[in-house]
């Protein structure tokens, strides 16, 4: 081997060493700490779609669409509608069962001949009519009015007499109390007029009065 030659191989070694010696330093330096200096593509990190940040990512929606406790906030109990309100149908027909039963009590002493009212009867039809609902009360008390004949006519009064019934259905037993026999009327108004506190008690003066039928004053001679 000449002199030229020998200086080529010297060359090579040297370049060998040099590129082992960089190799030694990267070994030494770690592995790339990052899939981004790696090169390779990030993987995907539980509760994130792949490429997505983990933020991005919704909690999932509870049984039939309900919040869970996380929307609806910590500490937050999640209240079903249906516990929150009452049975409107439940409701409705317990509702409709009483004006049923007042019907029914109506129709009772219309099916009946004779026999006097007595006041545990009045107090049972009163009652009757004051557990039916407000919007039927209308419907039920003009049912009544129709049907109750001048003999059960104290039927009718013992609602007339109840000043706790409501003032629009007091006048009108009162107007059909006036529409009766003569009898009826002398029997029922002259109660009325000594409840001056009664919404009907004007009203029952003054026919008194024209018809000369006004109880004297107790202090008259």
């Amino acid at each position: 081997m000449n002199a030229l030659e020998k200086k080529i191989v010297a060359l090579a070694a040297a370049a060998a060493a040099v590129l082992a010696a960089v190799a030694l330093l990267r070994q030494g330096d770690g592995a790339p700490r990052t899939p981004d200096e790696a090169g390779l593509p990030r993987a995907a990190t539980p509760g994130s779609a792949a490429g997505a940040a983990p933020d991005a990512a919704e909690p999932a929606p509870g049984p039939e669409g309900r919040p869970t406790p996380a929307e609806a906030g910590d500490g937050a109990a999640v209240v079903d509608a249906d516990d929150a309100t009452p049975d409107e149908d439940i409701l409705a027909e317990e509702e409709e069962k009483k004006a049923d039963a007042f019907d029914a009590l109506t129709d009772r002493w219309t099916e009946k001949e004779g026999g006097e009212v007595s006041m545990k009867d009045m107090d049972a039809f009163v009652a009757a009519f004051k557990s039916v609902p407000r919007a039927r009360k209308d419907e039920c008390l003009h049912r009544a009015l129709n049907l109750v004949s001048d003999e059960h006519v104290l039927l009718l009064a013992g609602i007339l007499f109840d000043t706790s019934v409501e003032k629009e259905h007091l006048e009108l037993v009162f107007n059909d109390i006036l529409n009766r026999d003569e009898d009826v009327k002398k029997l029922i108004l002259p109660r009325i007029y000594k409840d001056r506190t009664h919404p009907c008690w004007a009203d029952a003066a003054w026919i008194l009065d024209v018809t000369g039928e006004l109880p004297q004053k107790e202090n008259d001679q």
